[in-house]
């Protein structure tokens, strides 16, 4: 990413992305973004039909993504239309595309925590956001997008960091308050969990590499040096000892 000095404005054409965002990412954990034409009265499609409905759309999205690559509405229509196909590992690098773009296109993040685990496209996701952070510490939106993509990346510690700072700078809406709150308190169970089981396995580590324990009925007697009797050498031949 470029060190240069840009400055990001939240496009107002995406405030109803970035409203569902905030909404989906604190009711839940990886909420899956709002189902389209929900209740709309739209009659259901067969799985082939919509398949295929989904090819055509994504041939046709293409084409005009290779004609307008800087628009990043029209590639993110394009990373839905793969991840409704089910193309996740290739929806996954127009969502992170779409960033690139745009940088504060938040949802985009969002989609991305839900449906990705590639490792290389979080930490570029991760890179960005926080690129991004040191020029605007007090959005919500912001933080929350980190929050999800770090708990993808299982460091639920930074996942309830990012919020909590946000918390003490007083920066949280008060309509939001309960919701970044609640998801502090899981983050902060997340990470509690992940601890104990760390040190589950040392444990159980541990305890492979150790010699095995003595048996119990041993305990205390017969121990002593003292009380260890020599072996019998068996006279003849074979069993001669080695010193006089």
């Amino acid at each position: 990413m470029k060190e240069q000095k840009r400055e990001y404005r939240l496009c107002p054409a995406r405030a109803t992305y970035a409203a569902a965002l905030l909404l989906a990412c604190l009711a839940s954990t990886h909420s899956v973004a709002f189902a389209q034409g929900a209740g709309s009265g739209h009659k259901p499609v067969s799985h082939h039909q919509g398949i295929s409905e989904h090819v055509e759309d994504i041939g046709a999205l293409k084409m005009k993504v290779e004609a307008e690559p800087g628009d990043a509405k029209l590639r993110y229509s394009l990373a839905e239309a793969l991840r409704k196909a089910g193309q996740n590992k290739e929806a996954a690098r127009e969502y992170l595309q779409v960033t690139e773009t745009e940088p504060t296109f938040y949802h985009a993040y969002h989609q991305i925590s839900v449906i990705s685990s590639d490792k290389h496209i979080l930490d570029e996701a991760l890179g960005r956001l926080n690129f991004l952070k040191d020029e605007r510490p007090k959005d919500l939106l912001l933080r929350v997008a980190l929050s999800e993509i770090y708990e993808k990346k299982g460091d639920y510690f930074n996942a309830s960091k990012v919020l909590i700072d946000l918390v003490y700078l007083n920066e949280v809406p008060e309509k939001y308050a309960q919701k970044v709150n609640n998801r502090i308190r899981l983050m902060q169970a997340k990470a509690k969990d992940s601890h104990s089981l760390d040190k589950t396995y040392v444990g159980d580590e541990q305890m492979e590499n150790a010699p095995p324990p003595l048996p119990e009925a041993t305990l205390g007697r017969d121990l002593s040096i003292s009380k260890v009797k020599e072996p019998r050498v068996m006279q003849g031949f074979g069993h001669a000892t080695l010193l006089p």
